[in-house]
């Protein structure tokens, strides 16, 4: 039988959560969310995530989808803010898996490239035997809170992206899938090639605007003749290279796509 996770996505709907620089961490968190949700399902793990979509989603609302859920994991996504830097998990005081879960998602968050604050414990004021974050505190399953970066501060550049935020929902899922055991599934990739440029202002241009719509990309001389090529990767989703590819030839762009 598949093992089963849940993913709360922190905030939604009116509660914007923090906000600074542009960003709304109702955004990063559903990115995170989404990409991890991907990675985890091709490994064969059933997912279900809080929301979906940008819509109210209290707390009290999340604990109570996840208990009827009845995942082996939990995990709450969030962001930080408050002028500090680094990701950082909160699990249960009493250890067991949600620690060791918390643990092996900081791992693989630092192997990212993301520095760590550290896993915490954090008593209820007044209640030091009980934890405080609601999630951790409520839910039936092994449950941690992690905040992957703060918004307000230049470590926002850890998830400001689609990318970036792919990159974070990569090393969350990683980090589930050593704690349930359970090998890492490595996607196929696709690649968008937009070729011939004689000049490289122009490969340049098409580059940037490529860019902005969160696209990585990067310029090379084709050894074959010599001009610019803009490499757009990489895509684990063949249908949207198929999309990107289509409306590039649309605009009389002479485009390859590779596997």
């Amino acid at each position: 039988m598949a093992k089963k996770v849940f993913l709360g996505v922190g905030h939604g709907g009116t509660d914007p959560g923090a906000s600074a620089n542009g960003l709304k961490e109702k955004d990063v968190n559903l990115g995170i969310a989404l990409a991890a949700r991907e990675h985890l399902e091709r490994a064969g793990v059933e997912v279900r995530l809080s929301r979906y979509k940008d819509e109210d989603d209290s707390l009290a609302e999340e604990i109570r989808e996840c208990n009827a859920y009845g995942p082996e994991l939990a995990v709450d996504v969030h962001n930080n803010a408050g002028g500090g830097d680094g990701f950082e998990a909160y699990c249960s005081m009493y250890g067991g898996l949600s620690r060791q879960l918390a643990e092996s998602i900081e791992r693989q968050v630092l192997a990212a490239g993301q520095n760590s604050r550290g896993v915490k414990t954090r008593p209820y004021p007044g209640s030091p035997n009980l934890d405080y974050y609601g999630f951790v505190r409520e839910t039936k399953a092994p449950a941690v809170l992690c905040e992957f970066a703060f918004l307000d501060t230049p470590d926002r550049d850890a998830v400001d992206s689609p990318a970036d935020q792919e990159k974070m929902g990569k090393a969350l899922a990683m980090g589930i899938l050593d704690t349930l055991g359970i090998p890492w599934q490595s996607p196929e990739r696709w690649a968008v090639r937009i070729q011939h440029f004689t000049r490289r202002e122009d490969a340049a241009e098409t580059a940037g605007w490529i860019r902005a719509l969160g696209l990585y990309n990067e310029i090379h001389t084709d050894s074959g003749n010599g001009k610019y090529v803009v490499d757009v990767f990489s895509f684990e989703d063949k249908a949207r290279a198929d999309a990107l590819a289509a409306m590039l030839n649309h605009q009389r762009y002479s485009v390859v796509r590779q596997a």
